[in-house]
């Protein structure tokens, strides 16, 4: 801005100044989604889906764009992924939006081959061999494992059942508890 000043002898003296007008305001974002949580499918992953968000400004020239994590329609993995938003004006205000989108493994392992109930006779010690093929497991995700957690190994069996617990032992005979005094011969009366 400029004031002239002229006097009658024409003789004249200005004045400048400046206004700057800067957009000092953050655009605005609408729409961030919330936090999502899934399960995982088969694939041990899930897909999640959502509407983008939207921004304004006071003044033109904003845009948004999604700055972090995999985008929506996308298989996430197990675990959680921040997903982040930018929106951006002509000034580079910034303004930013993040949810998170969690994935977790609610699927069991599945046995296979579960060997069936056994039945044996006892051999002349008094037990007999018992063997059997390992189940095996499977699952949507890696890192499944499976082990006998209850009963004996596959090999000799005792007699009687055994199951997920230890065998019930064989009933033995209860101990002769010792006599509480000592026998004597008595003399022989003589004969009359």
């Amino acid at each position: 801005m400029t004031y002239t000043a002229t006097d009658a002898a024409s003789n004249t003296a200005t004045c400048s100044f400046t206004v700057t007008v800067t957009d000092a305001t953050a655009p605005v974002i609408a729409g961030c989604p919330a936090n999502i949580s899934l399960s995982a499918g088969a694939s041990c992953n899930a897909v999640a889906t959502w509407t983008a968000p939207t921004v304004s400004d006071n003044c033109s020239g904003s845009s948004i764009a999604q700055t972090a994590g995999l985008a929506s329609g996308a298989a996430f993995p197990l675990g959680t992924t921040t997903v982040t938003y930018t929106a951006t004006d002509a000034a580079s205000n910034t303004a930013t939006c993040s949810f998170t989108v969690t994935v977790t493994d609610a699927t069991a392992p599945v046995i296979a081959g579960c060997p069936a109930n056994i039945s044996l006779s006892a051999g002349g010690s008094c037990n007999a061999v018992a063997t059997w093929t390992a189940p095996t497991v499977s699952d949507n995700c890696s890192g499944s494992s499976i082990a006998q957690t209850a009963g004996l190994a596959s090999g000799a069996a005792p007699l009687g059942t055994t199951s997920g617990k230890p065998p019930t032992p064989l009933p033995t005979r209860p101990a002769i508890p010792p006599l509480a005094h000592s026998l004597s011969p008595s003399p022989t009366p003589p004969h009359r």
